[in-house]
């Protein structure tokens, strides 16, 4: 058949009892399909006489065809870029991290649940806007219309960002795509609509998108990805604890982060309020006090140093007599 010029496909089902290593010698490309692990995926192992993208791949078999989203490759992905500076627009806050975020970095936003975490990503969006760059919200829990909501509530005009073209919002259901095909969406979003800033909320739901592979690995990924082309990137974790003990993150990838901002709720003379404070911020110094931090319907409030108070990060914090005014 190769003679008369034709090209032939077997397909076989290789198992321990009906082997078929014969067949794979003699063939020129071998196509693996599997479906073990809850979804369809694909993988080369042979292809005489060219390269080929080895490892799973994800596949869907849909209405208009064969999908096939291929494993992100950071390195294959470059793009020149300028290190500029992102501010936020808060001149407290942007005092904090001295100056701002820089662009092709990835920022972790971490904090116990409401305090802030999506504002504070959105905050940012919004400065950029105002420079005409595009941002885009990947959410994997909170509906669109709510954050949309929330966020006129809190004077940024969201709404108005998305008629301009300067922010999407798009909501992911972690269960129905795979790491694969998300990674592929993020691509086109920066590839095609040149965005500029990108923006997971969460982290725990971008997590069940893995869907048994090795999460950290398949973050690292999209992020290097998104640090190579020059995008800021926005990982939103919720930790677990209200108050108490602190921890950046409770599943382990804050080494991801080339930034740490940390929101956490405190307690002060009977009343429940917020802080905020950097961790790490590895292009730069960055300030090492803490700041009271207030959402109202006037916006983000960041307040002077909470140099009179002491044990924040526990919680319960004190009033140092020797610092009080």
């Amino acid at each position: 058949m190769k003679e008369k010029g034709a090209t032939v496909l077997f397909s076989s089902e290789n198992s321990a009892e009906a082997p078929d290593e014969d067949l794979q010698f003699l063939s020129d490309g071998i196509i693996c399909l599997d479906n073990s692990v809850g979804f369809r995926r694909v993988c080369v192992t042979k292809f005489r006489g060219s390269n080929f993208l080895s490892g799973w791949h994800s596949m869907r078999i849909t209405n208009h065809g064969v999908r096939i989203a291929p494993r992100l490759i950071p390195e294959e992905h470059m793009k020149s870029f300028s290190p500029e500076i992102i501010g936020s627009g808060i001149p407290e806050l942007d005092e904090q991290l001295n100056g701002g975020l820089e662009r092709g970095t990835t920022t972790i936003i971490s904090g116990p649940t409401g305090v802030g975490k999506t504002t504070l990503g959105l905050q940012f969006m919004k400065e950029a806007a105002g420079r005409g760059e595009r941002s885009v919200v990947f959410t994997f829990e909170e509906e669109p219309e709510i954050m949309l909501r929330r966020a006129e509530s809190v004077h940024i005009s969201a709404k108005a960002m998305i008629d301009k073209g300067t922010l999407e919002i798009i909501k992911i259901e972690p269960l129905k795509i795979t790491a694969d095909e998300f990674a592929l969406l993020v691509r086109e979003q920066v590839e095609k609509y040149k965005t500029r800033i990108v923006m997971l909320d969460s982290v725990s739901g971008y997590s069940l998108t893995v869907q048994g592979e090795n999460m950290a690995a398949q973050l690292h990924a999209l992020c290097k990805y998104l640090q190579n082309m020059g995008v800021a990137t926005l990982l939103a974790t919720e930790t677990n604890s209200i108050v108490g003990d602190f921890v950046v993150t409770d599943v382990g990838f804050s080494y991801l982060g080339d930034n740490i901002i940390f929101l956490r709720y405190i307690e002060i003379e009977g009343q429940l309020r917020k802080a905020i404070g950097v961790l790490k911020k590895r292009l730069s110094d960055f300030e090492k006090n803490l700041r009271e931090f207030e959402i109202s319907k006037y916006g983000i409030k960041v307040g002077k140093p909470l140099s009179n108070l002491r044990g924040i990060l526990t919680g319960t914090p004190t009033f140092d007599e020797s610092h009080k005014v």
